[in-house]
């Protein structure tokens, strides 16, 4: 059947599937090119939240240290609580040393709370450094 179709025929046929293939391989080649830039990406996002939850890992292990270094046991939520009332009741006692009055804001509990975190992270990050 070959012989039946012209030489130019032919060869016009062979052009155009020849285009037909190049466009697909260069569509292909285009598309894994993507797919390896969005694998590159998420790899260094994957390292990047590697390295973030370690350092989250080593801040709660000094917390820790610095918990069972009082005396308390970081898995018993009670004895936390304890420590906290236990600052709590100190900072008071500071206070009536200091005659403040005794008028307060409500929301000085939190305050005072979250200074004190404030102060714990500065101090862990002073001993990890």
């Amino acid at each position: 059947m070959a012989k039946n179709i012209h030489p130019l025929d032919q060869i016009e046929l062979h052009k155009q599937t020849g285009e037909m293939i190049y466009s697909t391989l260069t569509g292909k080649a285009m598309m894994a090119h993507r797919l390896q830039n969005y694998l590159d990406n998420t790899t260094a996002q994957l390292h990047l939240e590697k390295a973030s939850s370690q350092s989250k890992d080593n801040r709660i292990k000094t917390l820790e240290e610095i918990i069972i270094g009082l005396g308390y046991d970081p898995k018993d939520a009670k004895a936390t609580e304890a420590l906290i009332k236990k600052k709590d009741e100190d900072i008071a006692a500071l206070r009536k040393q200091l005659k403040l009055p005794p008028s307060r804001h409500p929301q000085i509990d939190e305050v005072i709370k979250k200074n004190f975190e404030e102060e714990l992270m500065d101090l862990l990050l002073k001993l990890n450094e």
